[in-house]
């Protein structure tokens, strides 16, 4: 088990190239190409996840097992917010007596 005391899934900006061009030498991959998902554990970038085809890039020098999966259950569910753009949140209606 990992201690995740503060991890962040979020969508990675241009400020965070460094970062994952670390973690791309790191793992020893070619970066694919973005939008990518990060992952940073306590601060620190440990995993990143692309969008257009699903590749990681990981710290080996981590234990990013779990974190891998967590951003691709996330990248999951944002796919599927995108393949139902009509659905809307409906408000219930209350009818008083």
């Amino acid at each position: 088990m990992i201690a995740m005391d503060s991890l962040v899934i979020r969508t990675a900006t241009a400020s965070d190239a460094e970062a994952l061009q670390r973690l791309a030498a790191l793992d020893s991959q070619r970066l694919a190409v973005g939008p990518h998902l990060l992952a940073e554990l306590d601060g620190q970038a440990v995993a990143a996840l692309s969008r257009a085809d699903g590749s990681v890039v990981a710290d080996p020098f981590s234990r990013t097992d779990t974190i891998v999966a967590m951003l691709r259950r996330r990248a999951e569910q944002l796919a599927g917010i995108r393949e139902r753009p009509g659905l809307r949140r409906v408000q219930p209606r209350f009818h008083l007596g």
